[in-house]
């Protein structure tokens, strides 16, 4: 295939694009020929790290940083960083050049050759701003099964921080984000101040990148991937109690960590704390751990969820409505996966 457009070495880009992989060999073409399609009146880069994977993703990375070395460059680990407590935007991040950071990790995809002319064309319009996002297309791999996802409506506007943080979610999938490089070096500061690093990374993004405020596209311009090996979900239900329990001790401690940054609201932290909680508390109740389920949800306070709280509530006390809401549980998450 060719790309749209001719992009010189020795121009500095204004995008740089940043790419994660790991056993993605299934994926990881696609998502390359995604960046090579984009049509844009400006340079861009493509940074592709690889974390020492088991199978063909370092030779499809490399086979395309032949064939285009004006625009790819890998970073092939030989040993995997991830298991030593490090993660792929430490190596990626500062080796961008761009005035602006697109983030796509290699199991998912852009469908939009104009992504990111758009999105750059947005940012100009909000300099004010330092992260744009927009929806895309659930696919849930093995099933061919295809939604929208992260819809906010749609007409183009900048989400408050309140909005975007106390959320039980994620607000945008990581193949949407455009950032300012600066805000995206800073947020990596904050992040690298700790170790080892916080279980997850696009809430932080989203938070700290974010918080003056969210620039929203409501274009569908990516794919988005579920049920993938390796993915955060997958080792998320696949955690022992143990580590479930170190998980959200690490997480609440990154979240609180934020307090008193300027622009992130007490109360959206809050709301968050809550449904952080309330995520560990399912995943212990869908496992079958009731003694850590009654710890957790004990703690869950959430604002406007009283049928909730009660049901929460009805498990801690009886064994027979814990069992219950278990299965419950489960039928509705096969249901929704």
């Amino acid at each position: 295939m060719s790309h749209s457009r001719q992009w010189f070495p020795e121009e500095k880009p204004t995008v740089s694009v940043v790419c994660h992989t790991y056993n993605h060999e299934s994926f990881v073409r696609r998502a390359l020929e995604g960046f090579l399609i984009q049509a844009t009146g400006f340079p861009v880069e493509i940074i592709v790290h690889d974390d020492a994977s088991t199978d063909r993703t370092p030779e499809i990375v490399q086979e395309f940083a032949v064939q285009y070395p004006e625009c790819i460059f890998p970073i092939l680990q030989e040993e995997n960083q991830f298991s030593r407590g490090r993660r792929p935007k430490e190596f990626t991040f500062p080796r961008a050049r761009g005035e602006f950071i697109a983030q796509c990790e290699g199991d998912d995809f852009w469908t939009d050759p104009g992504k990111l002319q758009k999105q750059v064309d947005a940012m100009r319009r909000h300099p004010h701003v330092n992260l744009c996002v927009h929806p895309a297309m659930r696919v849930a791999v093995g099933r061919g099964r295809q939604r929208k996802g992260f819809d906010h409506g749609d007409r183009e506007c900048v989400v408050r921080p309140e909005a975007v943080i106390g959320r039980h979610d994620q607000f945008a999938p990581t193949a949407s984000f455009l950032m300012r490089r600066e805000a995206a070096l800073e947020m990596l500061d904050w992040w690298l101040g700790s170790f080892p690093p916080p279980p997850v990374g696009d809430f932080f993004t989203e938070a700290i990148v974010g918080r003056n405020g969210v620039l929203y596209l409501p274009c569908i311009m990516a794919g988005y991937r579920r049920r993938v090996p390796n993915s955060y979900t997958k080792r998320f239900r696949q955690a022992s109690s143990e580590e479930l329990e170190t998980r959200l001790a690490r997480m609440l401690h990154f979240v609180e960590r934020l307090r008193g940054m300027d622009g992130i609201p007490e109360c959206a932290l809050d709301q968050r704390l809550a449904y952080i909680r309330l995520n560990y508390a399912l995943q212990f109740l869908a496992i079958g751990d009731r003694e850590r389920f009654v710890h957790t949800s004990g703690k869950v306070r959430l604002r406007g969820h009283t049928c909730l709280q009660k049901a929460l509530a009805t498990m801690r006390r009886s064994t027979l409505a814990f069992a219950a809401g278990r299965r419950g549980f489960q039928i509705l998450r096969r249901a929704r996966d």
